[in-house]
C-alpha cells in the first residue's frame, strides 16, 4: 500500500484526507515542515504533499525546502501547494515535483492527491479506489449513478470532519438519508441523532421544541422539558426545511452556532451545545438571502460544507436498480412473490419525470407490489399518470379537472388542494411541492378549511 506524507497545519483538512484515502494509502500527517523532516528520515514515502502556507511566514524559503525535499525523498513524488512560487525556480529534479497554486478546495485537493498518487505508484488506480470506497448500497442509499456516487464521496468527506453541513435538493431526493449517513459515519455515531422538520412545527412552539423550557415559562409549561439540543448532546441534530424558519428562530440558531450554548425558554442558565448541526432545504437559500427572507450570516454558517442531492430525472440510469430494490423490499414486507418487472414497466418508469423523486418512485412501487397477484409487475399496476406521461402525449402528468362557473376562489383552491392530495395518496410534502407552496402553507390552508 502506498505511503503519503501530508504537511498541513489545518487539522480538519488532515482528517479529511486521512478518511478519504483510508484503505487505499497509508497517510501520515505533519503540521509543518520541521515536524515532517523527522518522519522523512525514518521512512520512505511515495507521495509528499506540502501546503507551503503551513510554515510560518517569512521563516521558510520554499525553493530551498523543495530542493531539500527532492534530495531527502529522491524517489518520492512531491506536490507543493503554494501562492508564491513560480515553476522557473524549481530544482533540477523538478520533473518529479508538481506545483499547485492556492486556493484549492477540499474536493480538488482529494482529486489532486489521487492523481499524483497514481503517477507515483503504478499499482494504484482510480477505479480500484472507487470499488473500495463506494459500494452500490451505502447506508441505505442506492448509488449506481455517477451523480449519486459523487454524493457518497461528499458524505464520506463530511463525516470525517466535525463541521456544519447544508444538504440541498428537491423534495423526495433523500436528503434525510444523506444526513443520517453522515452521522453514522462520523465520530458521533454512538451518540444521539435527532431529526426535526422545521416546516411542520407550530411557529409559537419552535423555540420550546429546540431549546426546551423551564416550568412556568408559559401557560402550558407545567414541567421543565429538555429541547432537541439537550436530547442530542454529544450527537447530531438534523434540521430539515430550514427555509421555513422565522427571523427569531434564525437569530437563536446563529447564537448557538457562534457561542456553542443556549438557554431554555424561561431559563437564565446557559447550557453547552455539544452537537453537530446538519441542515437541509428544498428551496434556493441564496435567493432567500437576496429576498431578505433568510439571514446571510446564518446561511454562511450552515453552508460550510454543501451537498447537493440530484433529482431522479438527472439519474435515469438509477431507476431500474431502485425499482428492483423496492420490489424486493416490499415483496418481502407483504409476503408477495414478485420476481421480476416487465420490460414495458421499466420503460414507463424511465420515461416519467418523477417530480416527487425517489420518494414518489418508492410509493408507486409499494402500491404496485400490493396489487400484484402473480410473479411479474406489469404495466397495469403502474398509475395512469405515469403511463400517460410515457405515451408521448404532451404533459399528461397531472389529472385534468373542471370547476363550476360561479364557485368562489377559496372554494376552487380548497377543491384543488383536496384533489392534489388524493392524487399523491395524501403525501402532504409531495402535494406542497406540486402546488408550489411550502409545507407549512399547505398545513395552514388545510387547518383553515377544517375550521371553516
Amino acid at each position: 500500500m502506498p505511503r503519503i506524507l501530508f504537511v498541513e497545519k489545518e487539522e480538519r483538512t488532515r482528517a479529511l484526507l486521512q478518511c478519504r484515502l483510508a484503505g487505499i494509502a497509508k497517510v501520515k500527517c505533519a503540521p509543518c515542515m520541521d515536524v515532517a523532516w523527522e518522519k522523512l528520515r525514518s521512512r520512505k514515502f511515495d507521495l509528499i504533499v506540502w501546503n507551503t502556507t503551513s510554515d510560518p511566514v517569512g521563516q521558510v524559503n520554499v525553493d530551498e525546502k523543495l530542493k531539500l525535499l527532492a534530495n531527502e525523498g529522491s524517489d518520492s513524488r512531491i506536490v507543493a501547494l503554494t501562492n508564491s512560487i513560480t515553476t522557473k525556480e524549481l530544482p533540477p529534479c523538478g520533473g518529479n515535483i508538481h506545483i499547485e497554486h492556492l486556493p484549492v478546495n477540499d474536493q480538488d485537493l482529494v482529486s489532486l492527491v489521487e492523481r499524483n498518487l497514481g503517477a507515483s505508484h503504478g499499482s494504484f488506480s482510480q477505479s480500484h479506489a472507487d470499488e473500495i470506497e463506494l459500494p452500490i448500497e451505502f447506508e441505505g442509499i442506492i448509488a449506481v449513478s455517477l451523480p449519486m456516487r459523487a454524493v457518497i464521496r461528499r458524505i464520506m468527506d463530511a463525516a470525517a470532519v466535525d463541521i456544519p453541513v447544508l444538504i440541498t435538493g428537491e423534495t423526495g431526493t433523500g436528503k434525510d438519508l444523506v444526513a443520517a449517513a453522515i452521522h453514522r459515519r462520523s465520530r458521533r455515531k454512538n451518540r444521539p441523532y435527532v431529526a426535526v422538520n422545521m416546516g411542520a412545527m407550530a411557529r409559537d412552539l419552535v423555540a420550546s421544541e429546540i431549546f426546551g423550557h423551564e416550568r412556568g415559562a408559559y401557560t402550558d409549561a407545567q414541567d421543565t422539558r429538555p429541547g432537541i439540543f439537550e436530547q442530542a448532546n454529544g450527537g447530531t441534530v438534523f434540521l430539515d426545511e430550514i427555509a421555513t424558519m422565522d427571523e427569531k428562530t434564525q437569530i437563536s440558531l446563529l447564537r448557538v452556532l457562534e457561542e456553542k450554548s443556549f438557554r431554555r425558554v424561561g431559563g437564565i442558565r446557559s447550557i453547552g451545545a455539544d452537537v453537530r448541526i446538519i441542515a437541509a432545504t428544498n428551496e434556493d437559500l441564496e435567493k432567500s438571502v437576496a429576498d431578505k427572507r433568510f439571514r446571510e450570516d446564518l446561511f454562511y454558517r450552515f453552508n460550510v460544507f454543501p451537498i447537493r442531492v440530484p433529482p431522479l430525472r438527472e439519474r435515469i440510469s438509477a431507476i431500474t436498480a431502485l425499482t428492483n430494490h423496492f420490489v424486493s423490499r416490499f415483496s418481502a414486507t407483504y409476503g408477495k412473490e414478485v420476481e421480476c418487472v416487465s420490460p414495458e414497466s421499466y420503460r414507463l418508469l424511465r420515461r416519467y419525470s418523477w417530480p416527487g423523486n425517489v420518494r414518489e418512485l418508492k410509493n408507486v412501487i409499494q402500491a404496485a407490489v400490493l396489487m400484484v397477484t402473480g410473479k411479474e409487475l406489469l404495466p397495469g399496476f403502474i398509475p395512469e399518470r405515469i403511463r400517460e406521461a410515457a405515451g408521448g402525449s404532451e404533459n399528461h402528468r397531472h389529472s385534468t379537472c373542471s370547476f363550476q362557473v360561479g364557485a368562489t376562489l377559496h372554494g376552487v383552491e380548497s377543491e384543488f388542494i383536496r384533489m392534489t392530495l388524493a392524487h399523491v395518496g395524501g403525501n402532504k410534502k409531495l402535494a406542497a411541492s406540486i402546488l408550489g407552496i411550502s409545507r407549512r402553507a399547505l398545513y395552514n390552508k388545510i387547518r383553515k378549511d377544517h375550521a371553516g
